[in-house]
């Protein structure tokens, strides 16, 4: 904490006021984006594609998220959200073919913890910030093999895959800098993205193995 609050300090007073103006829409942009898909996209899908509906999905695991959200950590709410993945497929996906889609959450939940999550590929959005930031914005014809190296290199550390995406596209080393300051806000809705992100693998990836996916707007 301490080291993250030098960071802050010094990235506050050297930046101008013009510079601060940018860093604000790049934060109303991240939260605003999270916000959609945390609170509208991700559940509606799961409730357009399964027999559980939206209010169902968000009853048993609010406090999860919320969980998820103040301490920007997504690995300390994985047993809550499995456990709410397991009641909401028993009320309403049964038994079928032999195969029970309350147990596929016990699989389903630690194996995505694996996979870079939605949360994390939202952090995309910093390298085109970084680059505009510094004039030196990422090409059009660049973002496929952004968003390719990104996915991968995004099954490790943050901290680690962003440092390693701005050299590759040639963006000033500095600008990590930035990255550490709006992770202080970012963080905590990257954690309740990835929050609802698992919620909807595990329901999703259930009623597909049950064969309960259907589409119903």
């Amino acid at each position: 904490p301490y080291g993250m609050f030098a960071v802050v300090a010094v990235t506050a007073g050297t930046l101008q006021i013009e510079q601060l103006a940018r860093i604000q829409v790049y934060l109303v942009a991240y939260v605003s984006m999270a916000l959609l898909l945390a609170v509208w996209v991700l559940p509606g899908l799961v409730a357009a594609l399964t027999p559980i509906g939206y209010r169902d999905i968000l009853r048993p695991t609010r406090d999860a998220f919320l969980t998820a959200f103040v301490t920007a950590d997504l690995f300390i709410v994985l047993p809550a959200l499995t456990e709410a993945c397991r009641d909401l497929l028993a009320r309403h996906v049964p038994e079928r073919n032999g195969i029970r889609a309350a147990a596929l959450p016990d699989v389903i939940v630690p194996a995505s913890f694996n996979f870079p999550h939605t949360g994390k590929l939202l952090t995309l959005s910093f390298v085109l910030f970084a680059g505009w930031f510094a004039d030196a914005s990422v090409r059009l014809a660049d973002y496929p093999g952004l968003a390719l190296t990104g996915l991968l290199t995004f099954f490790g550390s943050l901290n680690a895959a962003v440092p390693f995406l701005l050299d590759m596209f040639r963006i000033p080393a500095d600008t990590f800098q930035l990255y550490l300051a709006t992770g202080v806000i970012n963080s905590r809705f990257g954690a309740l993205l990835a929050a609802v992100h698992t919620v909807a693998v595990a329901l999703l990836g259930s009623a597909a193995l049950t064969g309960r996916l259907r589409w119903d707007v």
